[in-house]
């Protein structure tokens, strides 16, 4: 896992990059703190659940406001634990992140976002480089991997 001090990956770059570009061969990454966030997101994060009120929203403006809103999840998590939460990384600590996410005022349910510090957390002890994102959605990764 790599701390960056700009975000290197944006959770509408990787939903693009699957939609657009799913037949291209798409380089291997090193899994960095962003591609940890935009997979919390995408396995995680419940629209419905955060969003109550998403119901009142007219159709036409549905994916641009739940595009936004996913986009700022994802621009506080990573501010969130590029500015306070290492510590936590560093010791495995996701209640502690979820605390300090929610302190630092990410706009989300304590049960969703604790599930969602924990895929962070899972994903960020793994040696793993994303490989592509097959055509059904899922993604692929090489994880290494030492068997005792």
């Amino acid at each position: 896992m790599t701390l960056l001090k700009e975000a290197f990956f944006c959770y509408t770059i990787w939903i693009r990059r699957d939609r657009d570009h799913h037949k291209q061969h798409i380089p291997t990454l090193t899994m960095t703190i962003d591609a940890c966030i935009a997979h919390a997101i995408h396995t995680d994060l419940d629209i419905i659940e955060a969003l109550p009120h998403v119901n009142n929203v007219p159709f036409e403006e549905l994916e641009t406001y739940v595009e936004k809103f996913v986009l700022r999840i994802q621009e506080s998590m990573y501010n969130v634990i590029i500015d306070k939460g290492e510590r936590y990384l560093r010791s495995k600590d996701a209640a502690g992140l979820c605390a300090t996410c929610l302190e630092s005022g990410v706009p989300l349910p304590p049960p969703m976002l604790l599930k969602m510090c924990q895929t962070i957390m899972q994903l960020a002890e793994l040696d793993a480089k994303f490989i592509l994102d097959t055509e059904d959605g899922k993604s692929l990764y090489y994880v290494r991997m030492s068997l005792v």
